[in-house]
């Protein structure tokens, strides 16, 4: 996610009714496939594996896959929240919609590395390793903190054909791990704007620059890759609007004077959107209810890395990255209703 400094939002609120739900759930139900339980074989061995540093945004685009049925696993890497910490809250989220989905506590970068952090990051982590605040403490997860990351991925994925890499954290767990599924992934979807196929140079945003050891090997290895097995190995980065162009019905990202619009971001309007779709959108709903200040600086980041598996055509390509081609209530709208969608049990 981009570092939060560079964000600020307003208060505007857009309710939508029952028949945008209803619109957008015969939209989604067109590119992604039926919801099925978490417990069964992912359809045609297609799985799905979420590398997250558990944050508020980490926690709704994990609500929109989960009901999909094809998460094999999510690893939680240390960046908002600590892997520990966070793989608990991400845990109590997935227990709060009736789901399961194995949760592995991912690595952490070398704490002696060149990094200064926003003064504001603990206030981030302790908030987010509470879910929002919906916790009074920090949850312990069920797997232990000092796992090998590589193999329990191994495991967790031992049935899946083809794997589909969603990251929405920094890479340093991904360095570790790569290696044992690199040989079945089919696409990698990563938050944020690409270096070096992104004009600007040197790597920025949050998640490569809490670790850019790692965010460089991470680079350098898919470039290898790429050059051997083709361009299935570059990932697709996806971010919010943040220029002053609009695609189709989209809003710009800023507006005729420079100021920055953040229209892709919660809104208090979206929690009835969230609690009418029911599932696990009613779970995001209580989770940003716990605490309205815990968002209210927050965009759509994470969450559109995660529309971006189901519904690949309202995005276009924007120099580097993919941006969203429709409103950002339609925007919110598909998430509320993939977050509802129900598994079969």
């Amino acid at each position: 996610m981009p570092v939060r400094s560079q964000h600020r939002t307003d208060r505007r609120g857009e309710p939508k009714g029952t028949a945008a739900l209803a619109l957008a759930a015969v939209l989604l139900g067109a590119s992604c496939p039926a919801a099925r339980s978490p417990a069964a074989a992912p359809p045609g061995g297609r799985c799905i594996v979420i590398d997250s540093d558990a944050d508020l945004d980490d926690f709704r685009a994990v609500a929109a896959l989960a009901p999909t049925g094809r998460i094999a696993a999510i690893v939680v890497t240390e960046g908002i929240a600590r892997a520990a910490e966070g793989a608990g809250a991400m845990e109590v989220l997935l227990r709060r919609g009736d789901l399961s989905v194995p949760v592995i506590p991912g690595a952490g970068p070398d704490p002696d590395r060149p990094y200064r952090p926003d003064e504001r990051l603990p206030e981030w982590r302790a908030n987010a390793e509470r879910l929002n605040g919906l916790l009074p403490a920090p949850a312990a997860p069920s797997a232990r903190a000092a796992s090998d990351v590589a193999a329990d991925l191994r495991r967790h994925t031992a049935g899946c054909s083809s794997i589909s890499l969603l990251v929405i954290g920094p890479w340093t767990s991904f360095v570790r791990y790569a290696a044992g599924v690199l040989g079945r992934i089919d696409g990698i979807v990563a938050q944020g704007r690409p270096y070096p196929d992104e004009p600007g140079g040197e790597p920025a945003g949050f998640n490569c620059v809490y670790d850019v050891d790692s965010c460089f090997a991470a680079f350098d290895l898919l470039a290898g890759r790429q050059q051997r097995a083709g361009p299935r190995f570059r990932a697709d980065w996806v971010d919010i609007p943040n220029g002053p162009e609009a695609c189709g019905a989209a809003e710009p990202g800023v507006d005729a004077r420079g100021e920055p619009l953040y229209a892709f971001r919660p809104v208090e309007g979206w929690l009835q959107e969230l609690d009418r779709a029911g599932g696990m959108a009613r779970v995001v709903a209580a989770v940003l209810r716990a605490n309205p200040e815990g968002w209210k600086e927050m965009s759509l980041w994470d969450d559109l890395a995660a529309l971006f598996l189901l519904r690949r055509d309202i995005f276009v390509l924007r120099g580097g990255h993919f941006e969203p081609c429709i409103p950002a209530a339609a925007v919110r709208t598909l998430l509320a209703v993939a977050m509802g969608r129900r598994g079969s049990r």
